[in-house]
């Protein structure tokens, strides 16, 4: 019997066989196939979404302020303000940070933008905590077939 997780969110599918999607180096099978699932459980400590947030935060204040001043040459920061949310993951979570992610992809910008909107609605911890319990009864099932 297989787990299969769903969200109301639009769906990017994957695999728990690429690289890309590794969460850490010891969950290496789970039943995810959104990319939004694995983002929240590579992002469960409250420093490390702190830090994201703070990242967003930074990325769009500086390009406001690009704007506002006219003054493109502001733009050349703002790949510094990836360093804030691997500053999290090299701190206080240690889970795998694909490169492509890090530096810029549709999915990573999709899934911080839905962190911020749900951590503001105070929603992000409950998705914390069911895809925490999805994954924990996804690996006693396991284990119970082992």
């Amino acid at each position: 019997m297989s787990i299969l997780i769903t969200t109301k969110y639009p769906k990017m599918h994957l695999t728990n066989q690429n690289p890309k999607n590794s969460i850490n180096s010891e969950i290496l099978d789970y039943p995810f196939t959104d990319y939004w699932d694995i983002f929240i459980i590579k992002h469960q400590h409250p420093i490390n979404i702190a830090l994201h947030i703070l990242g967003i935060l930074f990325f769009y204040s500086l390009l406001l302020t690009s704007w506002i001043l006219n003054n493109p040459w502001l733009l050349i920061a703002l790949p510094l303000t990836q360093t804030v949310g691997l500053l999290g993951h090299l701190l206080f979570e240690r889970s795998h940070v694909d490169i492509q992610d890090a530096v810029f992809s549709l999915r990573a910008s999709r899934c911080l933008g839905l962190m911020l909107l749900r951590t503001l609605q105070g929603k992000y911890r409950q998705d914390i905590h069911q895809r925490l319990e999805i994954l924990h009864q996804y690996q006693a099932q396991k284990e119970m077939h082992n």
